[in-house]
């Protein structure tokens, strides 16, 4: 097997396993009704959900700017092996505390899974590095349509296991079944990936952090398809000031069981199966531009969907829709990155990037704001209403 073809199936297995992992713990069904358990607030529901997706963009930055002329690799098998082990260390918890301690778990999850999304920070910058050197820019949205629907296969398997074990297993230990999943899960991911070659490429070097923070904000001034595509993504994120509650909604207001939510994850990754056809087909063949345009649209149908069922069951088309959407807006958004960031400065445009989704993945504690002052249904309004602003903004993008 050639270097070419080896690092091709490693960089997909990574993929494979990290879906099948969030399958077990997924941020918009499983997590949201497992904290649901544990405290009563939607704001503090919301506040773990952002961290658990955007605490890896507060590292973002400070990685780019510490790991110009270094190895990266050591880097990213040390954050892939803390994000293993946060898990590990959530599932132990959770045998220990629970069901006597739930202020305890709730801490010591917060803090773990903290620990969780700020190694993620860490890995990004020299995983996208890897990716990049390895994986020609012409077999890009092959790649990641790879990645997603075997992936995607694998998450339907975890939302079936899901269900399984919910259905057989209460609270808490049904929860904590599917935590030892997740972290056997990141360690496979964590093995593939550090498999992979690593490229030797130049890339300027800084002399300090303030330089390296000028020089971004630089990069941002007079690049202006950075600008917009950064603010378009931020608008399309809107869509996340909501998907943590879907679940929630539809457990404690339609009256939905919580056993049934692996329903949704599975429906999730269906619509991710199914769409990474259309993805992988057009990625390569009308560029990056369609494919954001397209899940844009997506991201407004989702809440607006949600608007209107009345029947928890009906929740799988909303979830259908998601999926499609978070996979698709991935491959759009990070392809027309890598496009248009030059070699040498390619982890300073991953770093801005990430740094600016900061304050979309922080969202949802918004949105938990909303749902506990006023109502699930106003919330997925607002989203909706961003998400078609989204749409606006991307018609103006380049090819």
């Amino acid at each position: 097997m050639n270097k070419q073809r080896k690092n091709y199936l490693l960089g997909v297995a990574h993929g494979v396993f990290y879906f099948m992992s969030n399958g077990f713990a997924d941020y918009t069904t499983v997590l949201p009704t497992f904290l649901r358990y544990l405290i009563s607030s939607d704001s503090i529901i919301g506040l773990v959900a952002a961290i658990s997706r955007g605490g890896s963009v507060f590292f973002q930055l400070f990685s780019a700017f510490y790991l110009q002329g270094k190895r990266k690799k050591p880097y990213l098998v040390f954050a892939l092996w803390v994000r293993f082990l946060s898990w590990f260390m959530i599932a132990v918890t959770s045998f220990v505390f629970l069901p006597n301690y739930p202020l305890f778990e709730l801490v010591s999850f917060i803090l773990f899974i903290s620990f969780f999304s700020f190694a993620g920070g860490i890995a990004a910058i020299p995983f996208y590095d890897m990716i990049s050197y390895n994986i020609p820019s012409n077999l890009l949205g092959k790649f990641w349509a790879t990645r997603q629907f075997i992936g995607g296969l694998m998450a339907v398997g975890s939302g079936y296991l899901v269900k399984i074990v919910l259905s057989k297993y209460s609270y808490p230990l049904g929860y904590s079944i599917l935590f030892i999943f997740t972290a056997i899960g990141f360690g496979l991911t964590s093995l593939s990936l550090g498999l992979m070659d690593e490229g030797v490429e130049k890339q300027k070097v800084n002399r300090n952090f303030g330089e390296f923070l000028n020089g971004a904000f630089s990069l941002l001034k007079r690049d202006r398809l950075l600008r917009k595509l950064v603010f378009s993504e931020f608008l399309s994120h809107s869509i996340f000031m909501c998907l943590p509650f879907f679940s929630v909604y539809a457990t404690r207001v339609l009256g939905m069981h919580t056993s049934e939510i692996g329903f949704f994850i599975s429906a999730q990754m269906i619509g991710s199966i199914v769409s990474n056809i259309f993805w992988g087909y057009y990625a390569d063949r009308r560029g990056a531009k369609f494919i954001i345009i397209t899940t844009n649209i997506l991201s407004f149908l989702v809440p607006f969907v949600a608007i209107f069922v009345k029947q928890p069951i009906f929740f799988v088309i909303v979830f259908f829709i998601m999926g499609a959407y978070l996979h698709g807006t991935f491959i759009g958004y990070t392809n027309y990155l890598l496009k248009i960031a030059p070699e040498s400065y390619r982890p300073t445009y991953v770093s801005i990037r990430g740094t600016f989704n900061a304050l979309s993945y922080f969202l949802p504690t918004i949105g938990g704001l909303v749902a506990d002052t006023f109502s699930f249904p106003a919330l997925f309004t607002i989203s909706s209403l961003l998400s078609a602003l989204a749409i606006v903004n991307s018609l103006s993008l380049k090819n």
